[in-house]
């Protein structure tokens, strides 16, 4: 039971897809999800390795990216 609410924490922006890497147009993924409409991006999986880098997929688009900081970098395109 708890005696004192947990503390709370402010959340931060860590990073955010660049504008570069965004692909705003259809795909087979946005057919099935989102009635066709064009989607920029759909980021999931997100896991660390052992140098503390982020790593995610682009769902729609096929694609890992490896993220340290505010660089973006795609590691697999599918």
């Amino acid at each position: 039971m708890w005696n004192t609410p947990p503390a709370v924490i402010a959340p931060s922006l860590l990073s955010r897809l660049p504008d570069a890497l965004r692909r705003p147009r259809p795909s087979a993924w946005a057919d099935a999800n989102r009635g066709g409409a064009p989607v920029d991006s759909f980021l999931e999986g997100p896991c660390f390795d052992g140098a503390g880098n982020l790593f995610c997929t682009d769902i729609p688009h096929g694609r890992v990216f490896r993220i340290s900081g505010s660089q973006w970098e795609v590691v697999a395109d599918y």
